[in-house]
């Protein structure tokens, strides 16, 4: 008896024929950019001092109201080869930026997203400085809190001086830098001649006025007639009279400073 041959599956392709992929049957779409994640980028050469940098455009005009501007400007009408920024010969020269502070800004966006990034406070402070000329109010603010907030260590938190004087020249707000305010309207010593020289002359009126204020407010025991004296330096101080000076001086700087204690964060 001859066998018949068994029924062909239809959904089986023919010898010869692929399979249609799925995505050749489902209709067709129109292929569009993305909002976000498309870039229309292009590299760009810098001269800061005596150094060049390539790089691309995309997070200086993102993050600055400055380069974006400086970026959207019409170019001359030249050979697209030479016009400025596009080779070495002829790049855009940053007037008043050290190398330092370019190259630690360019550090902070090309690497402050893998862990452990760390930038020695030299190199944040030079970070506050550019974005502070440059308009970069989010890396402005994440400088500002390496230098004065936790991030610090105990020790760059004590350069006082140091830090007023960078908080002056980058209009950083007072609240941000209180425990530098106390501790030199507490400082026994006065200001010498090189530190009066760091500040403006409104500073140091405001640190001679806080200054009086706080010795007024806090009459030191030494000043006793000379038979009290005796007496009294022999008797322990009391143990909240630190921390009372210390929120006397607080409170001395919130008024001459102007501090609202709501700006505290």
């Amino acid at each position: 008896m001859m066998a018949t041959a068994p029924p062909q599956d239809s959904t089986v392709p023919k010898k010869g024929r692929g399979v249609v992929p799925p995505r050749a049957l489902a209709p067709a779409r129109a292929v569009t950019r993305h909002d976000e994640f498309y870039f229309t980028d292009e590299m760009t050469v810098f001269q800061v001092e005596n150094r060049l940098f390539r790089v691309h455009r995309h997070f200086l005009a993102e993050n600055s109201l400055v380069f974006s501007s400086m970026f959207s400007l019409p170019r001359e009408p030249t050979d697209s080869s030479s016009a400025e920024g596009t080779c070495d010969t002829n790049p855009i020269y940053l007037s008043g930026v050290t190398e330092l502070e370019f190259e630690t800004l360019l550090r902070y966006f090309y690497n402050s997203m893998h862990d452990g990034f760390s930038l020695p406070q030299t190199s944040w402070i030079a970070l506050l400085s550019i974005t502070h000329r440059y308009d970069f109010p989010n890396v402005r603010e994440r400088a500002i809190r390496e230098v004065y907030g936790t991030a610090a260590t105990a020790e760059q938190q004590q350069d006082h001086l140091l830090l007023l004087s960078v908080a002056e020249k980058y209009d950083v707000p007072p609240e941000r830098l209180l425990p530098s305010l106390i501790a030199l309207v507490m400082r026994p010593q006065p200001l010498t001649e090189d530190e009066v020289a760091l500040f403006s002359a409104l500073t140091i009126s405001r640190l001679a006025h806080a200054r009086e204020e706080f010795v007024r407010a806090t009459p030191d025991l030494r000043r006793l007639p000379p038979a009290q004296s005796v007496h009294f330096l022999l008797v322990p101080s009391p143990p909240n009279s630190q921390s009372r000076k210390e929120d006397i001086a607080k409170d001395v700087v919130y008024k001459i400073w102007q501090i609202q204690k709501g700006d505290l964060h």
